[in-house]
């Protein structure tokens, strides 16, 4: 490509982010992740990320499709209970939402969240065993394993079981501008709950991240 041909179509690149800005929206995000109702028998607080993108209907109303992970991490009175060494949960949601806003000055928003999608739950379960015929070499005490006479502990999983379903998120936030730049940084909290199997998966996330 000419250099002419190439400052042309960066010039028309530049020129059409504003447009592609008042008509789409992205957003990326993390923070604290809180179960809730039976969740919390099982779950402790974790973390979450998130990522969306959607077309802007209007200045203050957007759709939006994200995609969520949520850690579920199992409370260790519940591995004891089923004789292992610890069992990992794990959320995932993709959904569909609408987002309604409205300005309190200055840049700032408030606004409402709500939509539905799919949720998968998964659990997986480890043992520790110990594992003979290795040579102790010192990197397994680097890694603060311990190996005495070529054996040593290592967690082999013992089973899982995953869960998807219907579900659905409500919630609300705020956004601030970000500067000239044309982004926003945001504050949010939702309710999740999905269907899943045996017991519903019910999760409170807080959210703090960017969106356009």
């Amino acid at each position: 490509m000419s250099t002419k041909r190439y400052l042309v179509a960066v010039l028309c690149t530049v020129f059409t982010l504003p447009a592609l800005a008042q008509r789409f929206n992205l957003n990326f995000g993390a923070g604290p992740g809180f179960p809730l109702s039976r969740t919390s028998d099982f779950a402790n607080i974790s973390y979450h990320l998130v990522a969306g993108a959607g077309a802007n209907l209007h200045s203050h109303v957007k759709m939006n499709a994200e995609f969520m992970f949520h850690g579920l991490p199992v409370q260790q009175s519940i591995s004891d209970q089923l004789g292992v060494s610890n069992v990992k949960g794990r959320l995932y949601s993709l959904t569909g939402n609408l987002i309604l806003g409205t300005s309190i000055g200055r840049g700032k928003n408030v606004y409402v969240i709500g939509g539905g999608g799919w949720y998968r739950r998964t659990l997986e379960a480890k043992q520790t065993v110990l594992k003979a015929g290795e040579i102790c070499e010192p990197a397994w005490a680097w890694w603060g394993i311990e190996c005495v006479n070529g054996i040593f502990p290592t967690d082999v999983t013992v089973g899982s079981r995953t869960s998807s379903a219907g579900g659905f998120n409500v919630g609300g936030g705020f956004t601030f501008p970000l500067g000239e730049s044309g982004a926003h940084i945001y504050t949010e909290v939702r309710y999740h709950q999905a269907f899943t199997r045996s017991v519903d998966t019910i999760v409170l996330p807080l959210t703090f991240g960017i969106r356009w």
